[in-house]
This record gives C-alpha cells, sequence and structure tokens, in this order.
C-alpha cells in the first residue's frame, strides 16, 4: 500500500495542512482481546492466572454484560493487562477507539497512568466513557458492592 499522498494544486494545498490529518495506528502491540467489540464497549480485566479471567469471575461478567447490559459477549473487547505490560491508556485508546470502557479492579494500572477514580465513578477520558469498577471477584461475595455497580451501571448504559 502505498502512504504517499501528494496534493498537486497550490491553491488548495494550504487548506489540507490545516484540517486533513492522518492518524496512525500503533501496531507495534496486538491486544488479541475477547469478543470483536462491535458495540465498542471495552472491558479491561487483571489477572496474573489466566488468559482472561477465572471461571467463576467470567460467569459473572457474562451475567453483567448479557443481563445487565443487554450486550453480548463477542460484542465487547475483554482485555487482561497481564498480557500487556507497557499498555497505556493513550495507546489502548488508539488501537480501540471504544465509545465506553469498564475498568474492572486494575488499580495499579490507573495509578501509573495518573487517574485517581473512585469505585463506581464514571468520567470521560480521550472521548471515551470511563467506569470503574472493583475487581469481579469483589462482587461474588459482597452484595452492598453489587448493588453499587448496577447503579452505576444503569446510569452509564441507560440514562
Amino acid at each position: 500500500m502505498n502512504n504517499d499522498f501528494q496534493i498537486a494544486d497550490d491553491f488548495i494545498l494550504p487548506l489540507f495542512d490545516e484540517i486533513f490529518v492522518v492518524k496512525e495506528r500503533d501496531f507495534s502491540i496486538e491486544y488479541q482481546p475477547l469478543g470483536s467489540g462491535l458495540q465498542k464497549l471495552l472491558l479491561i480485566v487483571d489477572s496474573s492466572t489466566h488468559d482472561f479471567l477465572p471461571e467463576n469471575e467470567m460467569q459473572l461478567l457474562q451475567t453483567i454484560v448479557d443481563k445487565g447490559l443487554r450486550k453480548k459477549m463477542e460484542d465487547v473487547w475483554v482485555v487482561n493487562l497481564q498480557k500487556f505490560p507497557q499498555a497505556t491508556i493513550e495507546r489502548m485508546w488508539d488501537f480501540f477507539e471504544p465509545a465506553q470502557v469498564i475498568v474492572w479492579g486494575c488499580d495499579a494500572w490507573l495509578d501509573s497512568q495518573r487517574m485517581s477514580i473512585p469505585a463506581h465513578k464514571q468520567l470521560y477520558v480521550h472521548g471515551a466513557e470511563l467506569l470503574k469498577a472493583n475487581t469481579l471477584s469483589s462482587y461474588i461475595t459482597d452484595a452492598a458492592a453489587k448493588g453499587k455497580l448496577w447503579v452505576a451501571l444503569q446510569r452509564m448504559f441507560f440514562n
């Protein structure tokens, strides 16, 4: 593929200097997520012992996505940060271009990105709505935290 793009007309060339910007994707990291991301929803997890999550946490995540968010697992991306220790928010956003992001735990990674977000709060980061959640394992045993998560998900997806 030829990436050289030239404008020969000196009259319109100055216009393209200001409005024509080519955004190049960084393919140095190939994330290989679970799912295809058709809904532009990125789910970031952190598991050093499994490809994505332990079975009980994966079942909970699937229930949240299927029943809570009314989406399919194949329509979202799930990325395990343990596979990509050099991943930054900027690189991930450039690669996936998400509309919405849920970060499940990943406190050390968020701190490394200089992002201090309380659990169950949302904010916009580089044009994507981001929700900070606790680790999925914490919702298995803590009904109060699960209730707070549900309120945050309702606010993010259904308001």
